[in-house]
C-alpha cells in the first residue's frame, strides 16, 4: 500500500492561522503524519465528503516504541458527508500510535472521499 504524506500546519502563538484545506484522501493509500513535536500537540482533522458513512482508522503503532499499541486502533465512523461534510478531530498519544519509523498512520474505508489535515499546537 502506498503512502500519502499529510503535512502539519503549525499554529502560531498569539497569531492567526488560516484553516488548512487538508490533503485529499486516496482511499487505497495509508495516510501518514510524520510528527515534528509530541503527538499530544497534534490535532488530526478527518473530513468525509462521501455519500455514505465511512470508517477512518488511526492504526495502532509498533511495540516498541508504542508500548500501549496492544490497546488497538481507533475507528471513527463519519456519517454521509455528501451534503454537509462530516468532520471530527482526534488527538493521539505516541505510546499507542507511533510506528517504528516515527510516523502516525490513518487508513480509510474503500471509496472514501474527503481530506485529512493536521494542526500542530505551539509550545
Amino acid at each position: 500500500m502506498a503512502n500519502t504524506a499529510i503535512p502539519i500546519t503549525s499554529l502560531g502563538l498569539n497569531a492567526n492561522t488560516a484553516n488548512p484545506a487538508g490533503t485529499a484522501i486516496v482511499a487505497a493509500n495509508n495516510h501518514v503524519v510524520t510528527p515534528d513535536r509530541a503527538t499530544k500537540r497534534l490535532a488530526i482533522r478527518l473530513t468525509n465528503t462521501t455519500g455514505s458513512s465511512k470508517v477512518f482508522t488511526v492504526v495502532a503503532g509498533d511495540s516498541p516504541p508504542a508500548n500501549a499499541a496492544g490497546q488497538g486502533d481507533i475507528e471513527i465512523t463519519l456519517t454521509d458527508g455528501s451534503t454537509t461534510p462530516q468532520i471530527t478531530w482526534v488527538v493521539v498519544e505516541s505510546a499507542r500510535f507511533i510506528q517504528s519509523d516515527g510516523t502516525v498512520v490513518v487508513t480509510v474505508a474503500a471509496a472514501t472521499t474527503g481530506n485529512i489535515a493536521v494542526l500542530g499546537l505551539p509550545d
